[in-house]
């Protein structure tokens, strides 16, 4: 809908003279444009011509464009690219500043004291006052500038407002019938010299400063001066008011703001509202976010278009942050090697990447990232095209997606061209490579985009041809440094849709020059946010900065220049609010002293925007939940002694991780993690005791020939485990690998030999695949058997359990044992004589040794003291609770009942489907006096194992895993 907005009488009288409007800024000039156009269809008018109504530089720019047609001018007009591509070659030749870095910052910092000087009119001063060693390298740089800009006939922005201003001088240019400036805070003497050049031609200018609507186009604002309680019913005609509001901290501050933008809006929807903000690009983010939540909430939803709503940015972000723009960059990037993993899952999840496939293959594509791509063994953490594409085949979901599978098959001869990353080419050829790279990859096709999507295509389309015009120097260079080039380019180039004329415009306070509004909010006009104090060029003599009053060297000039742009703003709407926040970030704060003399009637946030009330409460149906919960299948069940290590913890977590399979996303570490560093203990081990099989033999081996059998046995578990993992991994991590086991079980070994009392190796990594506990069918690897040999005849059997981590006897106790899968292996045990359970504790130092329970004295070194009157009553014991927690798991007993609430939920990946309060797991670990007693476990035992059992958790070993056991039974 088309929001009435009326042109200023003198802009139209001035439009009807022939005369030319030239605005500050971009948006000014499109503020009028759309006013000159609703006053034409208002008219009737079914066409017309577009009015002459340009912002300055536009303005510039076709005026040198006119010399160059009527052959008065034929230098090459260089873009900003272009300019700083000169002043990168000149600073990186200079060899007295060769060791300077980074290139671009100081081409960058060289062209705006370029700029600085000819917009004050300063060149030919620049030699004449004493400077530092940094201002005497830039007069160096500026004389060999102007050289070869000479030499080349190259002509800078920065010169154009003079070139054009001796071309009007001397009659080479007609200037038009008159010239209207709006929304001018200030002038630079270049500005100043140029429009008086056009005057002296008699030709009339004027400056307009343009005023608030006024009373009558405000109709309908609400009456929120002097009121402490707004109604936004109440809505009447009210004078000019200007206020000052303070707010607790930021986020009070935009959410006053949001909410007095929605009573006013309900009263009046055509109401055209500025939303100012000094440093928009710090707090956008924010802003789009509070303000989505309380004036559109309806767009929270994931389907709700993006291109909606009663508020619009009117500055536009860097053309490199558009999701499609960074999807652009990160396929180009790959052709240059490997990209990191983070980047290439973005480009899987990104719908611009690989376009055009089926909704199932997309859905497919985050499968393939959650399961495959982030578990991927990576040393380092990147991705290249050929790796994705063999991780892609060799997967499970290959067949799923066929048009991601085609792109990559497309892109791997021109990513791998030799001509790609070894010839030299010109930056229009490259611009074309990059064309059809984009398009090999199926990125962005047109008949997928929606307008926005459009919009951003066609900006990063002129990107591309703002790199061709690197070629005005006829230098060719490698693909890594177009691609660099493109994106500066695309870092600099701001992207905004086209504006829907939203009825709230958000911007910066210079953007706002040469705009009217019915009602205005300046937000964080505190003392430390604005004005921004500008910083004075480094590479500029002090002394010409002072004196030409330049940004940053004159305070008081720069005061008086903020207090300018405050005055204006506060006249640009009959109803204008300042907010700033009393504590911020970084400290406490005061309102600007900009504001001082604005006569601001002061109020809080509370009174402008009071707390919304809450919303009703919804009684709750109540009804019982007493549906029985279907049985697991009747097969071997996945996860093992895991199952009741879970249900033991808490019904529900168990029901959500082995019913229901939730879990969160698990990306695999950098090398070998926690869990596959025991795994390979578990390998080496088993090697070595299919190799000795018995104490005794250990003991009787030399030490060389241990050693030599140790290292065979490193040597097939990494053969095994590597082999499934990444087999280019470097050498030198795999020998460090390999050192680090060494020192690890070399004194496990020394261990077994001379502490344990005698015994033979009777199985190893045993697999029972179909045990029988409760109801359950379950798989259970047992990690090791021994026999006993301290007596004259074989004894009893010794059932270890491999720990590389903290582990401790007690958490086998309880109604809900924190560790039940010995306990389990000892249940299932079909030895008619048990002599030992135990964890075999693989850790260096003291932690080394085995932690468990003995039949009789002399089996274990250091056995803990039994519980019960006997082993076997133990396991009788054991048999009982794990029965129990079997039969538990089977009935669907789900109920969320954490053993020790909040500990164990703190680690929890279901929370969020429990929808237990998160904050009570700060506050109440710290409080044990508000545990609820209901969802205590009475029988869990205490932390009161005998001292010689306990372990000290404060330092994990390397080694440690996350159970490792659990995941393979």
């Amino acid at each position: 809908m088309d929001v009435p907005q009326t042109l200023p009488q003198q802009i139209t009288q001035a439009l009807e003279h022939g005369w030319t409007v030239l605005t500050a800024n971009q948006r000014a000039s499109r503020t009028l444009h759309r006013a000159f156009d609703l006053r034409q269809r208002s008219l009737g008018h079914t066409c017309w011509e577009p009015p002459a109504v340009l912002p300055w530089s536009a303005w510039l720019e076709v005026q040198w464009h006119r010399l160059l047609l009527e052959g008065h001018a034929s230098e090459l007009l260089l873009n900003a690219t272009q300019e700083r591509t000169v002043w990168r070659a000149i600073v990186a030749a200079d060899a007295a500043t060769a060791s300077l870095r980074p290139l671009d910052s100081l081409a960058q910092t060289a062209a705006e004291a370029w700029a600085l000087l000819h917009d004050y009119r300063a060149a030919r001063r620049l030699n004449s006052l004493p400077g530092n060693a940094d201002t005497t390298a830039f007069a160096r740089w500026a004389a060999e500038f102007e050289r070869h800009c000479a030499h080349s006939r190259y002509l800078t922005q920065a010169q154009l407002q003079e070139a054009l201003r001796a071309a009007f001088s001397a009659g080479n240019l007609t200037p038009p019938n008159g010239i209207l400036l709006v929304g001018f805070d200030s002038k630079t003497p270049a500005q100043v010299a140029l429009l008086n050049a056009i005057e002296a031609t008699a030709t009339p200018i004027e400056d307009l400063a343009l005023e608030s609507p006024g009373a009558p186009s405000i109709a309908a604002l609400p009456q929120w001066v002097g009121r402490t309680t707004p109604d936004p019913r109440d809505l009447s005609t009210t004078p000019p008011h200007r206020c000052l509001v303070s707010a607790p901290d930021d986020h009070a501050e935009l959410t006053a703001c949001a909410r007095w933008l929605r009573t006013l809006l309900s009263g009046q929807p055509h109401a055209r509202v500025a939303v100012i903000v000094p440093a928009m690009d710090t707090g956008r983010a924010e802003i789009d976010r509070v303000f989505r939540h309380i004036l559109t909430p309806e767009l929270n939803d994931i389907a709700a278009t993006t291109s909606s709503g009663p508020f619009e940015f009117s500055l536009g972000v860097p053309l490199a942050q558009t999701p499609m723009a960074a999807t652009a960059l990160d396929i180009l990037r790959w052709a240059t090697g490997a990209l990191p993993l983070d980047r290439v899952c973005a480009l899987l999840l990104s719908p611009r990447f690989a376009a055009g496939a089926s909704p199932s293959e997309y859905l497919a594509r985050a499968e393939f990232d959650a399961f495959v791509l982030r578990r991927q063994h990576l040393l380092r953490p990147e991705v290249s095209l050929d790796a994705l594409y063999t991780f892609i085949s060799q997967s499970k979901h290959a067949t799923r997606l066929p048009a991601l599978l085609s792109r990559l098959r497309a892109l791997h001869p021109l990513f791998n061209a030799s001509d790609l990353t070894k010839s030299e080419r010109t930056h229009a050829a490259w611009a074309a490579t990059i064309h059809d790279l984009l398009e090999a990859a199926g990125w962005a096709l047109l008949s997928q985009l929606d307008s926005i999507e459009f919009q951003t295509r066609r900006k990063w389309e002129s990107a591309l041809d703002e790199l061709a015009t690197l070629d005005f120097d006829g230098a060719s260079v490698s693909f890594a440094n177009a691609l660099a080039s493109l994106e500066r380019i695309a870092s600099e180039t701001l992207f905004a849709p086209e504006s829907r004329h939203a009825p709230i415009q958000i911007m910066g306070p210079l953007e706002s020059a040469g705009s009217a509004f019915d009602a205005l909010w300046f937000l964080r006009a505190s003392d430390l946010a604005w004005p921004s104090t500008p910083a004075p060029n480094p590479l500029l003599p002090w002394p010409l900065q002072r004196e030409l009053a330049m940004p940053g060297a004159d305070p008081a000039h720069d005061t008086a220049h903020a207090r300018r742009i405050a005055e204006r703003i506060a006249a640009s709407a009959p109803a204008v609010i300042f907010s700033y926040a009393k504590q911020s970030a970084e400290d406490r704060q005061r309102p600007s002293p900009l504001l001082a003399e604005l006569g601001l009637t002061v109020r809080d946030a509370s009174e402008i925007s009071p707390a919304e009330n809450a919303p009703p409460q919804i009684e709750l149906d109540a009804f019982a939940d007493d549906a029985q919960v279907p049985p697991p299948p009747d097969r071997v069940l996945q996860g093992g002694a895991g199952i009741l290590q879970s249900q033991a913890q808490c019904g529900f977590r168990a029901f959500a991780e082995k019913r229901l399979y939730s879990s969160t996303l698990d990306p695999a570490s950098l090398g070998l993690d926690a869990g596959e560093r025991g795994s390979i203990v578990h390998e080496v081990l088993q090697h070595f005791w299919e190799a000795v099989e018995t104490q005794a033999a250990l003991s009787n081996m030399p030490v060389a020939e241990r050693d030599a059998q140790l290292s065979r046995s490193i040597d097939a578990a990494f053969r095994k485990d590597l082999s499934r993992i990444d087999p280019g991994w470097p050498r030198a991590y795999i020998n460090a690998e390999r050192q680090r086991l060494l020192n690890l079980l070399k004194p496990w070994l020394d261990f077994e030999a001379n502490v344990r009392s005698p015994f033979a190796v009777k199985s190893r990594e045993e697999k029972q695949s179909d045990v029988k506990i409760g109801p359950l069918h379950i798989e259970v690897r047992i990690d090791r058997v021994d026999i006993d040999m301290s007596g004259e005849e074989p004894g009893g059997e010794i059932i270890l359990d491999y720990k590389t981590g903290s582990a401790n006897p007690s958490d086998w106790l309880g109604e809900r044992p924190d560790a039940p899968q010995l306990p389990l292996y000892a249940v299932v045990s079909k030895s008619p004589n048990l002599a030992a359970v135990a964890f075999a504790s693989v850790r260096l130092g003291k932690d080394m040794g085995m932690r468990g329970y003995q039949a009789h004295d002399r089996i274990l070194p250091k056995a803990a003291e039994l519980k019960t009157e006997s082993l076997a009553a133990q396991v009788d014991q054991w048999r009982e609770v794990l029965t129990s927690l079997a039969y538990d798991f089977h009935s669907g007993e789900a109920r969320v009942s954490p053993k020790r609430y909040p500990h164990t939920c703190e680690h929890c990946e279901q929370r969020l489907l429990c929808r237990l309060d998160p904050s009570t797991l700060e506050t109440d670990a710290l409080n044990p006096e508000v545990l609820d007693p209901e969802v205590l476990d009475p029988n869990a035992p205490e932390d009161s194992a005998d001292s010689e059992d306990s372990e000290d958790p404060a330092e994990p070993d390397p080694f440690d895993s996350a159970d490792p056991e659990a995941d393979r039974d």
